[in-house]
């Protein structure tokens, strides 16, 4: 552009601001176009099919309140060994799966996985015994091990921190959501009238559901920004930007076992996984034993089913509640401290009180304050680990040991602690204790690392880091700071 030579310096300066704005306005709105679409088509069949994915992992508990136990025979702790089978493979595939879903691609990978444990659903209506069921759940952990932290794991390549903590909030949203409706489901599911049982109804229809949106998701589903379809050029030019200034996963970058070994070794990774071990245990024997629970307060089985569906409620609302916590206050430890130290003491209430309706009231409290720490200890952990192998593995080994919980949980709410069942109560009561203190750890190792970051010569140092540099030092690299 040829300049006026009348034009004064400070004139000059104003236009150069106002360009500088009008591309900014640009670009804010290509953003905005971009993540429009990418919720559009990521969000709602990740919604619906966590939504499926948490049914048919625990609709045994409802096959159990439809009288399954009763027709296979099932005696003693049988059933809590059905429950715990499958989380025997759930917990050891949930790194391999991350690793195929960088080499093969979500679009294929997530919808082959769903595909393959919706099968085995409806193959245990068929099963005959308890030994049938048991392999049966040990085949379906296999497969479902890989959707949860995969789905945390390609937000990373689609979201800046930022944007994610929102869209992981409103995913674990989902699994709340399904135990709304996984009772009432079930008892209009057990009572069709037809050549089968009522509990195989509800394993043979769930299964058909999460098998149609496995199909749909194979045919919409994008891998990655950088190659999906639905973007204009100048959205894609747009988002790349402030995924790479926000430090986002990159599709480019290899599989690197020196940073497998850096997840493996890095203590808070594990600290990050405990915290999501504890809350899921609370999380998961809601969802199973919640039926059991109720109808040992004195109710039928029918009625136990959909009263299961009001503590489901109340976690789903704080789970919604959640997606706005970090914009509020930013340190997700404090959200932890908070909502853990309440479900300790809600625990505590329950394992005491005898009455009915307040043991039920206190349920619905303990599943609100519950449910916020899964998705919150998730984003946390996505926003503080880099390198594209070591974000896969390390979302992969919080989410395994999630898997743990489901393996214990299984036996904390033993047969012979009925009705009060206050062991299992004070276990998630002590497991509570324990997310409050990791996540009090963790606040002041961030605090006291960040410092010791700031008071180097981190930027100057991170200047002559070469991009393939950077990505092998992963959240060592001294530029980066580490959320609270």
């Amino acid at each position: 552009m040829e300049l006026d030579k009348h034009q004064s310096p400070d004139m000059l300066s104003e236009q150069g601001d106002a360009i500088a704005a009008t591309d900014a306005g640009a670009d804010q709105q290509l953003i905005r176009s971009y993540l429009w679409k990418v919720d559009l088509h990521l969000l709602p069949l990740a919604f619906a099919m966590y939504f499926f994915a948490v049914i048919d992992r625990n609709n045994i508990g409802n096959a159990k309140v439809a009288g399954m136990d009763t027709q296979l025979k099932l005696h003693g702790e049988q059933f809590n060994w059905i429950i715990s089978a499958f989380f025997f493979t759930y917990i050891f595939c949930e790194v391999p799966s991350n690793i195929m879903l960088k080499k093969v691609g979500a679009r294929l990978w997530i919808p082959f996985i769903a595909i393959c444990w919706s099968v085995l659903v409806a193959c245990m209506a068929a099963a005959k015994s308890y030994g049938s069921l048991v392999a049966v759940r040990v085949l379906m952990g296999v497969f479902e091990a890989g959707f949860v932290p995969g789905f945390i794991y390609i937000t990373s390549f689609w979201y800046t921190k930022r944007q994610q903590a929102p869209r992981i909030a409103l995913f674990f949203s989902a699994g709340v959501f399904a135990g709304i409706w996984a009772g009432p489901l079930a008892a209009r599911l057990q009572k069709i009238n037809g050549s089968l049982m009522g509990y195989q109804y509800i394993f043979i229809i769930e299964a058909c559901i999460t098998i149609g949106l496995a199909i749909v998701m194979a045919f919409t589903w994008q891998n990655y920004p950088e190659t999906a379809s639905f973007l204009t050029e100048k959205e894609r030019e747009a988002a790349l930007k402030i995924l790479a200034e926000d430090k986002a996963l990159s599709p480019k970058a290899d599989y690197s076992t020196k940073q497998v070994l850096r997840a493996l070794s890095d203590w808070t990774v594990w600290a990050y996984a405990i915290i999501f071990w504890a809350a899921v245990t609370g999380g998961t024997t809601q969802a199973i034993f919640g039926p059991t629970l109720i109808s040992a307060m004195d109710y039928t089985s029918t009625r136990a089913q959909v009263l299961s569906a009001a503590p489901s409620a109340c976690g789903f609302v704080s789970q919604i509640i959640s997606m706005f916590l970090p914009r509020i206050y930013p340190h997700f430890s404090v959200w932890i401290m908070l909502f853990s130290a309440a479900a300790c003491a809600f625990y505590a209430v329950i394992a005491c009180v005898e009455n009915h309706h307040v043991r039920f009231a206190f349920l619905c409290l303990s599943n609100f304050a519950l449910s916020p720490n899964m998705p919150l200890v998730s984003v946390w952990m996505s926003s503080n680990v880099l390198g594209v192998t070591k974000k896969g593995v390390a979302s992969a080994c919080t989410v395994m040991l999630g898997g743990i919980a489901g393996l214990i949980g299984s036996h904390i709410y033993r047969s012979q602690d009925a009705p009060q069942y206050k062991f299992g109560h004070m276990f998630v009561c002590i497991c509570n204790a324990v997310i409050f203190l990791i996540a009090f750890a963790l606040n002041l190792y961030f605090k006291y690392e960040n410092r010791r970051r700031d008071k180097g010569e981190s930027s100057l140092y991170a200047r002559t880091l070469t991009e393939a540099e950077a990505e092998e030092l992963c959240d060592e690299r001294p530029d980066h700071r580490y959320t609270r």
